[in-house]
């Protein structure tokens, strides 16, 4: 019974928002687009049409074929599949917020949610029609996006201002139309909600790190009794050797970072710039290589290490970080330097400088933004790796007691062994000892973030 209900009511919004679409449109047709009236008796079938069928045509230039065309078969079923498509969407959309709606009734935290959502989401609305209403006047930088801030009285400080731009008053009243207000709504509720949904991690990282307990998850955002015992057992307890790991995991990523980048900068170079047999099939060969994971040759890897001594030793892992880097980022660095004109090579040729000071003078300069990007990448590799580590330092180096193994690891092994053991749990101090990681992470990439952008989107230009 609830579907046959449920089924009457989407062909009743069918039906309605069809012939809203198709007399709406005859009504354009005849020239009362900007009359509110033709608008609302478009809505009411059979009447609608009656209504605006009735008017005077001002637009006699508009012929009777036209008119007929609004009403043809063709027209009518792309108004219906649109109108449908349109409201399964609604509906789609619909189903989660009376969910959200349902539980924020019932539970606390939920509504608390809620409540803050909505109250930036009119927040930001408010901000976005000051902003635009002041522009639209003539008055554009800082100072609307601060007023726009405060409710209501942004749109009385703006009133009172004189016009420095001659804008007309239809212009100026479309700010506030539903239709506009309706696209702001639906934009800043998305940017908010991926805000929260970006923020909400963050916050619940920061709490857990001065959590009293250790051995449950916290169920809160925030601890009521914040604690600093997550970060003493990081660095006091003898269980713990974050130092070691992090020295281990930065010696692997500097190593990484400078010896692969130069690798990969003098093979694309030479890829780009210079013509000999066997060049299209080493090329595509690499790009080959980049369709298998890294984990398929995990066995190998490990057998190789094995037979060569460098099991549980931390610095050899960069032979393979190194290698595994190779293939996308020579062809991404191949690719911005395929882009700089030969014309520059020749030219300092005959200006009589060498292969060598062609590379060192003019090529490099120009690819910083590209050899930024992939020496921030390879540097941040090890930091997020557990893979590879856990897989080839879990046994001890030659000569290596087994008590001592911990020693070896990187920071994913070690800070992973916080929540991995069976009885010894240490939520606290593995989420301190994330923090510690992810700040230089992301001060690093907040630094560069100008030279990574420009090196993502020119090094993905096909060279």
């Amino acid at each position: 019974m609830e579907i046959l209900i449920i089924i009457a009511i989407f062909l009743v919004l069918l039906g309605i928002f069809a012939n809203f679409s198709i007399v709406f449109e005859f009504a354009k047709k005849k020239g009362y687009e900007e009359v509110g009236q033709a608008k609302w008796m478009s809505f009411i079938p059979y009447f609608g049409y009656k209504y605006i069928k009735g008017l005077p045509n001002l637009k006699p230039n508009v012929t009777k074929a036209e008119f007929d065309y609004l009403f043809s078969f063709e027209v009518i079923l792309k108004k219906l599949l649109l109108v449908s498509l349109l409201l399964i969407g609604l509906t789609i959309l619909f189903i989660p917020i009376a969910l959200v709606s349902y539980v924020s009734f019932i539970n606390n935290f939920t509504r608390t949610l809620v409540v803050i959502f909505v109250t930036i989401l009119l927040l930001l609305v408010h901000q976005g029609l000051v902003v635009e209403y002041a522009k639209k006047k003539g008055y554009e930088g800082i100072e609307p996006g601060l007023v726009g801030l405060i409710p209501v009285y942004g749109f009385y400080y703006f009133k009172s201002k004189p016009k420095r731009r001659n804008t007309s008053l239809l212009s100026i009243k479309a700010t506030f139309s539903p239709k506009n207000i309706l696209l702001k709504m639906l934009i800043n509720a998305e940017l908010t909600l991926l805000v929260i949904v970006v923020l909400i991690p963050v916050i619940y990282i920061f709490g857990m790190a001065f959590a009293e307990g250790t051995s449950t998850i916290p169920n809160e955002i925030w601890p009521s009794n914040p604690s600093l015992g997550g970060f003493d057992y990081l660095f006091n307890s003898p269980d713990s050797k974050f130092g070691l790991w992090y020295m281990n995991t930065l010696i692997i990523a500097i190593i990484n970072m400078l010896i692969g980048t130069v690798i990969i900068t003098g093979a694309s170079y030479v890829f780009a710039r210079y013509s000999f047999k066997g060049k299209k099939a080493g090329l595509l060969t690499i790009l080959v290589l980049q369709a298998f994971p890294s984990f398929m040759g995990l066995i190998a890897m490990y057998v190789l290490f094995w037979k060569f001594g460098l099991l549980g030793q931390p610095l050899y892992l960069t032979i393979l970080y190194i290698g595994g880097a190779i293939p996308g980022n020579l062809w991404l660095i191949k690719g911005f330097l395929s882009q700089i004109p030969k014309d520059l090579d020749e030219s300092a040729m005959i200006d009589g400088a060498s292969k060598l000071q062609i590379f060192t003078y003019i090529i490099l300069p120009l690819a910083v933004p590209i050899l930024t990007f992939v020496a921030v990448s390879m540097f941040m590799a090890p930091w997020m790796d557990y893979m590879l580590p856990g897989y080839l330092l879990n046994v001890p180096a030659p000569g290596v007691p087994l008590d001592k193994v911990q020693e070896q690891w990187t920071l994913a092994v070690g800070i992973f062994s916080f929540i991995n053991g069976q009885y010894d749990l240490n939520y606290p101090a593995f989420a301190a000892a994330a923090l510690i990681v992810g700040m230089p992470i992301a001060i690093i990439y907040m630094i560069f973030q100008r030279y990574l952008i420009e090196g993502i989107m020119a090094g993905a230009t096909k060279g």
